[in-house]
């Protein structure tokens, strides 16, 4: 049998199910809430895979990114379905979160992710599948597969090779690093081995792409004509190389348009033993700094052209073209390590760290909104430098709101500079504690931190507006009464005839009843005294409410144009005039959840919270100046309050009417 019983919110009838009957209902719920975040789950995880590059040359590699969303954990993707040999050269964390503000409209993004990067080299030639990946997690498998790659086969041979050879796979941003391009011919036999085996007439030539770049997105390269002008065989008759299309200016004195012959290079020569095997070793090398981090790839490299492998009879050279691939070589720009990463790591690094960091007053009152100014120079990489997260520093937090969403960024020489809106919370002689900011250091090869002076700050009280009948253009007027003395001879003694007349001792009719009624008439103001003495808070309250439209509208039309400041503070007062709170420190989203929490429909809140975050906003930006007049922003105001005011009145009168208790 169900039980009714009366809801003691809504006023409605609600049948009490039985015991038994409420628990299956509960674990049915949870099945399904459990079912479907399992589903969430699941669908929330993928993988993207991507190749560095689509087509190579048999004995190159490429780049595998295997990319890990909805989940942050270092566990190895199973890569063992490809027909290659693969290696794992790392991973690293690709969740962030960030906080976009574009004209007061804040966006934020959550990502959680994991990069993982294989080295892939292809056991054949032919096309090579990039999949399928798989990734196991929580019990359940996940896999990707991404583009093809072709590869193209070459003669295996090791008379003519080469190769591209860097000086270190791994950097970090600022360390310098080298790239070679190495060419091995194999020497004449003995006792010929000394011997070049190019011929003079007919130089090897080598066709390289990166020779040509000058420029590289996030690298600083050298430039290579100048690295090759050093190379030039300035006879053009010995044994070389040709690079390229480089070739030498036409002369203005050329009558016969005679094509000019590409420039013959000399690269750097040497003599080196392999397997008992003589080689000849040219090398040229090209420098680069990185200034960003990712991976950049150089190659592949094709040499051709005819080698001497020995003499004939006649003692005439005997040769025989060849070609070969220097399969290209990738350096991996790397962000320091995880291990040990403090929370308050600038993402940068180098070898040593400045900071100061100042407010633009040392006094003010309680959420006043003030600019700490963080400037942060010295030996550092500038492209991955980032502002920090001082909400990550509980210490930051404790005396201080700070808004980490909305920093303004720009660049002085050897840094950056960081400006931060930041407002006290309590009152008294406060110091903002020192700010902590990590860098990696390319010497010691560890995180450093260093920590910014104090700043000692005077947060007065922050009162509120009591509303006045005069208004702050007026002199308030004080009236004074003066009393002066009688100085006229009185009156003579006047004797009638007459003579004395009888006089009742009791009061006179009226003095009677005007005793009789001054009782309650006297316990009445009494009562009415004490009642508004003990509720006149109450009252103050609904006075300054009453009056808080009309004060705000006096203050925006008063003389001049309002100003951005005045605007926002004529705004902020009107808040807590009229829902009797604390407005002087309310950002534009609290002044918009405040209003919608007392029945403003959430238009007109979302437009006054819009406008007070745009008044905030002007104030930071650098064109703005402090006396600049906003017309259109104080028409906007006054525009919006009339209607929060009708709005507040009638969700108050809906709300007696809902609730007459």
């Amino acid at each position: 049998m169900s039980h009714v019983k009366i809801d003691e919110f809504g006023g409605t009838l609600r049948a009490r199910r039985p015991v038994a009957s409420v628990w299956r209902s509960l674990l049915l719920l949870g099945v399904l809430a459990f079912s479907g975040l399992a589903a969430n789950l699941r669908a929330d995880i993928s993988l993207d895979v991507q190749a560095s590059r689509n087509k190579i040359y048999q004995g190159e590699t490429f780049l595998l990114y295997v990319t890990v969303n909805g989940v942050d954990e270092n566990i190895q993707p199973d890569a063992s379905a490809l027909s290659a040999d693969v290696r794992l050269l790392g991973s690293q964390s690709k969740s962030h979160y960030s906080v976009i503000n574009i004209n007061g409209n804040v966006s934020r993004e959550s990502v959680t992710a994991r990069l993982f990067a294989f080295e892939v080299q292809p056991r054949a030639a032919g096309v090579v599948a990039t999949g399928p990946i798989r990734y196991t997690h929580g019990g359940q498998t996940y896999s990707g597969r991404g583009p093809d790659v072709q590869v193209t086969g070459v003669e295996k041979q090791d008379t003519l090779t080469a190769r591209i050879a860097a000086s270190s796979e791994n950097v970090l941003v600022d360390d310098t690093f080298t790239i070679t391009l190495v060419v091995d011919i194999a020497g004449l036999p003995s006792p010929y081995e000394k011997n070049e085996p190019i011929l003079q007439n007919t130089p090897l030539h080598i066709d390289c792409e990166f020779f040509n770049q000058a420029e590289i997105a996030g690298l600083r390269a050298p430039d290579p004509k100048q690295i090759l002008q050093g190379i030039v065989d300035q006879n053009q008759r010995g044994p070389g190389f040709t690079i390229n299309d480089y070739k030498p200016q036409a002369s203005p004195f050329d009558l016969f348009g005679e094509v000019p012959r590409l420039i013959r290079f000399r690269p750097e020569h040497k003599l080196v033993t392999r397997n008992d095997r003589t080689f000849h070793e040219y090398a040229i090398a090209f420098t680069y700094t990185p200034q960003q981090e990712g991976d950049y790839t150089f190659g592949s490299a094709a040499i051709k052209g005819p080698v001497i492998l020995g003499g004939n009879a006649q003692g005439l050279p005997v040769t025989k073209d060849f070609f070969s691939i220097a399969p290209a070589v990738t350096v991996r720009v790397v962000p320091p390590p995880e291990t040990n990463r403090p929370d308050w790591f600038i993402g940068s690094v180098g070898t040593n760290l400045n900071a100061h960091a100042e407010f633009d007053t040392a006094l003010c009152k309680v959420g006043d909104p003030l600019t700490l100014t963080l400037n942060v120079t010295g030996s550092i990489s500038l492209g991955n430098l980032r502002p920090p997260l001082l909400n990550l520093q509980p210490e930051l937090t404790a005396d201080f709101r700070i808004y980490d969403d909305n920093v303004e960024t720009t660049a002085i020489p050897g840094g950056k500079r960081f400006r931060y809106r930041i407002r006290p919370i309590r009152e008294g002689t406060l110091e903002f504690p020192s700010i902590k900011l990590a860098w990696f250091d390319t010497k010691k090869r560890n995180y450093q931190t260093i920590r910014t002076a104090p700043i000692p700050l005077q947060a007065r009280p922050n009162t509120q507006i009591v509303s006045d009948d005069s208004t702050t253009n007026h002199l308030s007027q004080t009236m004074h009464l003066a009393v002066e003395k009688a100085t006229a001879i009185p009156a003579a003694i006047t004797v009638v005839t007459t003579g004395a007349q009888p006089d009742s001792l009791g009061p006179s009719a009226g003095l009677l009843w005007l005793l009789i009624l001054a009782g309650p008439l006297v316990f009445g103001l009494v009562c009415a005294g004490q009642y508004v003495w003990q509720h006149r808070e109450q009252l103050m309250i609904l006075r300054r409410r009453s009056r808080a439209l009309a004060q705000a509208q006096r203050a925006l039309r008063a003389g001049m144009s309002p100003d951005d400041a005045t605007t926002a503070r004529v705004m902020r007062a009107f808040l807590a005039e009229r829902l009797n709170v604390a407005g002087g420190a309310l950002t534009g989203g609290e002044a918009e959840q405040l209003l919608r929490s007392h029945g403003v429909p959430p238009e007109i809140a979302g437009d006054f919270g819009d406008l007070l975050t745009r008044l905030d906003h002007a104030l930071y930006a650098p064109e703005s100046a402090a006396g600049k007049s906003d017309e259109p922003n104080a028409s906007r105001a006054l525009y919006l309050m009339p209607r929060i005011t009708i709005a507040l009145a009638q969700s108050v009168k809906k709300k007696h009417t809902e609730d007459p208790e």
